[in-house]
């Protein structure tokens, strides 16, 4: 239920000083023993590059080549962080449940103290804080990382499948782990949900999407009690790892961790292997990898044998993409929230709210949507944020063409307009390979988003046959801005790496070659200028995925 530590990469901006960062932190009203966290002075060890990740239950502190994590005193009820000797037990039972899947990772428990008004970690002093001590994983490594710059496959999610089912072969079950599977506590864990989540339907969810999901939960319970108890009798609740999101998975060279486990509560840490395995499965939908989540869970099923797992598969990641949503929306509860940050916030966990009512609602036909337009209009970003929300497979041009050519999606190829990896023949091919593709996910059950500029009619008739052939329902979504807002956004690009070759020079050829979908009645025209977000719930409304 924690967001795992996450670590700013790429074209981010230079970090502030330790100095402007205490300050910040004191600004924000941040306690004194966070702030003297960013000073490299608390630290027996050379602690450059100092970085604060925070979440809706403790401070993180990326130090050196360390971590540190501090609780917060909070009580939501499902934790109970307010005494230090509360804080100082959670400490050590992150390490020691951590340290299953994660050896060496761990260092142990450490201690923030004062003496003489000055802070320490570690030696004699007063104790002001106990501090989970881990070594810094590499930001390189992180899984969503991995999947930004498309250095995660089939190959790795097939890893990491059969090293959680070998985790969850030897992990401990029976009494004191079972009941915690049962269909009465999965039925409390969704009154739960629902309960702590009714402060903020209408901020991060809208009521018809929360009463949607309400309505599912209630008839799958109703019918599957049997199966929930099966799953009891057969095994198959585990002491697992209990938070298991892309933020929780790590390549470290060779060396895969399964980090962060949850901690605090055995009643969301045991449970079906089911849950764990949609856990990580929802996440990968959630970033636009429907085509890896689909990867993983028959990576786990081929290793773990446990085929009726796909029963359950809908209804647990509905569970973890609401549980989701509703961690997020904890954050806003939260005194002195910058404005800017809350509405991010809000942004995000509404779109786990949207994907679980997507599991929720698997009695809709499969859809087939082509999301269209001139480079730089932003059909990417909304192609990404559909499939997000959708749990669909996301089938990029740019990284078909790329991928085709034995070439990294994000490594730049430039050339003239029409050449290259840009002729005639080159553009037919991938726009082939993305047809066939999507044929495969469309025929899986999966909705698949197609990314391209799909400028030439021929083209855009050769998609609507598909969709005939296969009895798909099709929408066509435009995406548009204004030609100086184009350049713009193709300037920028220069800026740092991007999987589009469109650039600046070519832009009288690419505007000239592009055919606006006339001929296409119930195309949608999506205005990218008015925001990321803004432009999303305009695609769901076009897409009929807003309940009520």
């Amino acid at each position: 239920m924690e967001t795992a530590p996450s670590i700013r990469t790429g074209t981010a901006p230079p970090r502030p000083v330790p100095e402007e960062q205490a300050a910040a932190a004191r600004a924000r009203g941040l306690p004194e023993r966070v702030a003297a966290l960013l000073d490299p002075a608390t630290y027996p060890h050379p602690a450059a590059d100092i970085e604060l990740v925070e979440t809706h239950i403790s401070w993180v502190v990326l130090a050196g080549s360390y971590a540190y994590k501090m609780k917060k005193p909070v009580d939501f009820g499902f934790l109970d962080f307010r005494t230090l000797a509360q804080r100082e037990h959670d400490c050590a039972e992150e390490v020691r449940l951590n340290r299953r899947l994660c050896r060496g990772l761990y260092r142990g428990v450490e201690h923030l103290v004062e003496r003489g008004g000055v802070y320490r970690i570690g030696g004699p002093g007063r104790l002001v804080e106990p501090l989970v001590w881990m070594r810094r994983l590499p930001a390189e490594g992180m899984l969503p990382h991995l999947l930004r710059r498309f250095r995660a496959d089939a190959a790795l999610m097939r890893r990491l499948a059969r090293r959680l089912s070998a985790f969850h072969a030897r992990a401990a079950t029976g009494p004191g782990v079972d009941e915690h599977g049962s269909p009465e506590v999965v039925a409390h864990n969704w009154r739960e949900n629902f309960e702590q989540m009714a402060p903020f339907v209408g901020r991060t969810t809208t009521p018809a999407t929360n009463e949607a999901i309400r309505a599912y939960v209630d008839r799958f319970l109703a019918a599957q009690g049997a199966l929930l108890a099966r799953r009891v009798a057969r095994g198959r609740i585990r002491d697992g790892h209990g938070d298991l999101h892309a933020g929780s998975v790590c390549l470290d060279g060779h060396r895969l961790y399964l980090f962060d486990c949850l901690e605090f509560n055995a009643r969301f840490r045991c449970a079906d292997v089911a849950s764990e395995v949609s856990f990580l499965a929802m996440d990968l939908d959630r970033h636009g990898r429907a085509d890896l989540g689909a990867a993983f869970v028959d990576g786990y099923v081929g290793a773990s044998g446990d085929r009726e797992l796909l029963d359950l598969l809908d209804f647990y990641r509905c569970y973890r993409a609401y549980v989701r949503g509703k961690v997020l929306s904890f954050r806003l509860a939260e005194p002195e929230l910058p404005a800017s940050e809350a509405s991010a916030i809000a942004v995000e966990a509404s779109g786990y709210f949207d994907l679980a009512a997507s599991y929720a609602d698997r009695s809709r036909q499969p859809q087939l949507i082509v999301v269209m337009g001139l480079p730089a209009s932003g059909k990417t970003t909304l192609a990404a944020a559909i499939a997000g929300r959708l749990g669909a497979v996301h089938i990029s041009s740019d990284v078909v063409r790329k991928t085709a050519a034995g070439i990294a999606p994000t490594t730049p190829r430039t050339a003239a307009f029409g050449a290259g990896l840009y002729t005639a023949a080159a553009r037919h091919r991938t726009y082939d390979a993305m047809r066939a593709s999507a044929a495969r996910w469309l025929r899986r059950g999966k909705t698949v988003v197609l990314d391209a500029t799909f400028g030439d009619p021929a083209e855009r008739r050769r998609v609507q046959r598909l969709a005939g052939r296969l009895g798909m329902p099709l929408a066509f979504l435009a995406c548009q801005a204004a030609e100086p807002v184009l350049v713009a956004r193709l300037r920028a690009r220069r800026a740092g790496p991007s999987v589009s070759d469109a650039r600046l020079e070519n832009w009288p050829a690419l505007r000239d070659a592009y055919q606006p979908p006339r001929e296409i009645v119930d195309v949608v025209a999506i205005d990218t200028q008015v925001g990321p977000a803004t432009a999303v719930e305009a695609a769901m409304r076009a897409l009929g995925r807003r309940p009520g």
